[in-house]
């Protein structure tokens, strides 16, 4: 029913054969490759995607550092936009269906001129990234972060104002469970209020480890992404319990911990559908 991936930026450094062959032993249908299109050997990337029969989901824009779209340093900005651009072609190279997109610096918890200043540049910079991707054929999809990470963008309902204020075809939204979690006062009503836009979506526990090891209520988002027929892939974005998801992904953890994490998600949330799917046929049964 569903198409099921998960970010390969957790992994960390780890070489990208071993994350594949993994995500391929559990299951998994296809991996979100992380967004650093400077350093990405895409002919690896494309062969190893053959061999291990996966497809490339989509992007996850790494927005750290100076990539922050909605700086008032226009250097930093326009820098910033072509990293989303070059993202936008590394989707297209792998056969990604759409981009990831912050549109501030991860971590970035207040603005360094003015809010409404900051909602503007990244508002332009954001359509000029659309106007790119629509050419291309790739959509983008906006991110709402926590305000521990972001103070622009932090729940779906902000989210959609955004999108709105863009107004470009190609720019749509996504929904990260983890953030929800923290943000939305209700996770199913969030998910439906966005719906129509809705075109990727992360899971992680509250704790942000594998689904299942936390209190999100999982089946109900399950099924309430079920009402509303979303078409988009289930990705998994799990971490361990630590500030800083960046410095988290770069920690060498045994591959043990990798392997319990990947299969938890994949059973926890396969197993719900599983159930959902089951009640289904015996009530058109009766």
């Amino acid at each position: 029913m569903f198409l099921y991936s998960a970010t390969q930026w957790i992994f960390g450094k780890e070489d990208l054969e071993v994350s594949f062959a993994r995500l391929k032993r559990y299951g998994y249908d296809g991996v979100e490759l992380a967004g650093e299109p400077y350093t990405t050997d895409q002919e690896k990337v494309s062969l190893l995607l053959t061999k291990y029969g996966l497809i490339c989901t989509s992007i996850c824009g790494i927005y750290a550092g100076d990539r922050d779209l909605s700086s008032s340093n226009l250097s930093i900005r326009n820098k910033a936009v072509q990293y989303v651009k070059d993202c936008i072609d590394l989707a297209k190279e792998l056969n990604a269906s759409h981009v990831i997109v912050v549109p501030t610096t991860v971590g970035k918890v207040h603005p360094q001129t003015s809010q409404q200043e900051e909602w503007m540049n990244a508002v332009q910079s954001v359509k000029e990234a659309g106007e790119y991707a629509l050419s291309k054929q790739i959509n983008l999809a906006i991110e709402a972060l926590n305000r521990y990470e972001t103070y622009l963008v932090h729940n779906l309902q902000t989210a959609l104002k955004f999108m709105k204020e863009v107004n470009v075809e190609s720019v749509k939204l996504m929904a990260d469970l983890f953030h929800m979690n923290i943000e939305e006062r209700n996770s199913s009503h969030a998910l439906k209020l966005v719906a129509p836009h809705l075109i990727h979506v992360h899971i992680a526990d509250n704790t942000r480890e594998a689904a299942g090891l936390g209190q999100t209520n999982f089946q109900e988002i399950m099924v309430t992404l079920k009402d509303i027929h979303y078409q988009g892939p289930i990705t998994m974005e799990f971490l361990p319990t630590v500030s800083n998801p960046y410095l988290a992904s770069k920690q060498e953890d045994e591959n043990d911990v990798k392997d319990f994490y990947t299969e938890q998600s994949i059973r926890h949330i396969k197993g719900l559908n599983q159930i959902e799917e089951k009640v289904e046929t015996k009530m058109s049964h009766n």
